[in-house]
């Protein structure tokens, strides 16, 4: 499992009940996965502002 799931949903037992529903969605996995690109995003952009 990547960073992105338990980012976005740490309850390893809500996370595992949630599963069946968002693991066949490909919108579902592509959403989560904008949202983690955005905040690496903003999290470098923040690391680079204060240099």
């Amino acid at each position: 499992m990547g960073t992105g799931a338990p980012a976005t949903q740490p309850d390893d037992e809500v996370r595992g009940r949630l599963r069946p529903t968002y693991a066949e969605n490909p919108d579902s996995l592509i959403a989560v996965g904008h949202v983690v690109a955005i905040e690496f995003a903003t999290i470098a952009a923040a690391n680079n502002y204060w240099r």
